[in-house]
Formats: C-alpha cells, structure tokens, sequence
C-alpha cells in the first residue's frame, strides 16, 4: 500500500516514543518522560491498549463462570469506571454476576443513584455511551436494563459463537452496544482466554478510522491497521515481553495518532501532562496467552 511517507514517519517514532515513556515510567524515572513537546503536554493511552488501567482491571473480574464474565464485561465497559466497580463488590459482597444483573437490577440501580448523589461519579468520561439511544431515559438505569437484555437474549449466542467475527456480530447486534463498543468488549473478552483468539480481527472506532486516513484515505481503515500490524511485528523497539503490537493495539495506535495530529496541525496543549496515575507504575498483569 502507498502511504504518506512524512506521515508515516512521524506516526511509527510516536508510536515508538509513547511507548519508552511506559518503559521510563515504570522504572520510576521522574517526569518529563520525553522531549518531544506533544507527548509531554497531551494525555494519550498507552500503544499497548492491555497496559492502561482500565484494562488492568478486567483482569480482577474474575474469570471463573463465562456467563458472569461476559455480563460483567458489558456493564463495565459501558460505565468504564473501575471506582463504580469497588463501590458495587463492597456493597455486595461480589462483583455482580449475571444472576445480580437479572435478580438484583433495582438493588444495582439504587446503589449506583446513591452513589451518584453523594458526588461520585458512575461513568467514565473517556467513552459517550448512551445505553438506549433516542430516548431521554437515566443512563445508569439504561446501563442495567441493556446489560439484561444481553444477558437473556444474545449472552448464550456469544458464548457458542466460533469466531471474532461472529461474537462480534452478536454484540453488535445488542441495541445500544454500537460496534466501537462491542470491539472493546470483544476485546476485554479475549484477554481473559487462555488461548489467544484470532488475533486479526479487527474493527475500527472513529478515532483509528481518522487516523488511518491520514496515512492512505483510499483504503478502508482494517486494511491500514493490519498491514502496520504486520510491520509492527517486525520491529523490534516496540515490543511488551516477547508480543509485538497485535492488530487491537495497533488500531489503538491510530485514535492516538489522529489526536497527535490534529494536535500536530493546530497545537492547543501547553501545559505539563498531568499523570492520573502518578509514581511507580504496578506491574502489569498480561493475557496467559502473552
């Protein structure tokens, strides 16, 4: 494929850069991480997407009962708040399971709107998810009657699927899960395996779809992210342990990469990046397939 060749070039040392500001944090070396001036000022996720917390947190859900993995996959990631998390286990004993979702939706919700009014937020602000579309409903009520409608209607359809592709079309097809969505639980999903699934299988959010462009707007965006893909495999700067970027990091890379650009086109940061995780990070936890 043709690519802008400036471009490129700027997106691969970005790329490169983000990712030594990772390996530089974890050993606790004092900030600034870089030099370059745009990774100094802009808050951007990590190349690696396993690597930012609220992937880490996937990680403690417990992995035990496929029903309750796949349950509370969805609601987290349509309130992608660890907080709310650690709030609803110490309330209840547990994370909720699928049968909490189902039993306890009332107890959830009352728990969630106290929550709320004694100033706490319940949603991450990192993703505008509107559980039920079109209507003026409270999201967080909206968050739990979706979460039941997957689990009595398509949860059993993801678990027998054979594909990617197909228990993406089961997410997907869950009103109020769009498929930016259903590819970050998808995603989440695929973590908690103990054999990697497909590792090609990619759809791109609008961020990686604009950021794609700006490397080859001829060509659909899956395309752009699994040939870089292919090319990430053969560097050997970027690499977490022994994995290179896998085509979900990569289209990870491209939302980051547009916010670089614009900021490129049009700087707007100019003050110091704020870490909301400051000091030493934790050792990260990784895939059993890693």
């Amino acid at each position: 494929m043709t690519y802008d060749d400036q471009a490129m070039a700027i997106y691969e040392n970005m790329v490169q850069e983000r990712f030594r500001i990772w390996a530089r944090r974890q050993s606790g070396a004092p900030q600034p991480w870089t030099e370059d001036p745009i990774l100094t000022n802009l808050k951007m996720t990590n190349m690696y997407r396993v690597l930012d917390p609220g992937s880490q947190f996937v990680f403690h859900l417990d992995n035990r009962d496929v029903n309750d993995v796949i349950a509370r996959l969805v609601f987290y990631r349509i309130t992608n708040l660890p907080s709310t998390w650690y709030m609803l286990r110490a309330a209840l004993g547990d994370f909720p399971t699928a049968i909490d979702f189902l039993e306890r939706g009332e107890e959830i919700n009352s728990l969630l709107a106290q929550h709320r009014a004694a100033g706490n937020s319940i949603f991450s602000g990192a993703y505008i998810i509107v559980p039920e579309p079109g209507t003026k409903n409270d999201k967080a009520e909206g968050a739990i009657r979706l979460t039941q409608r997957f689990i009595l209607e398509n949860s059993a359809d993801f678990l027998i699927a054979d594909t990617q592709a197909e228990r993406f079309a089961v997410l997907r097809s869950t009103p109020g899960l769009g498929k930016f969505l259903s590819m970050q639980i998808l995603t989440d999903w695929g973590y908690l395996q103990k054999r990697q699934p497909e590792p090609n299988f990619v759809v791109a959010g609008p961020g990686a779809t604009r950021g794609a462009a700006i490397l080859n707007p001829d060509i659909p965006a899956e395309e752009v992210i699994l040939e870089l893909t292919g090319g990430w495999a053969q560097d050997s700067v970027v690499r977490l342990g022994r994995k290179p970027l896998t085509a979900m990091d990569v289209q990870n890379t491209m939302c980051e990469w547009s916010k670089y650009a614009r900021e490129m086109a049009a700087p707007r940061k100019k003050s110091l990046y704020k870490a909301a995780h400051p000091g030493v990070q934790p050792r990260p936890i990784l895939p059993m397939w890693w």
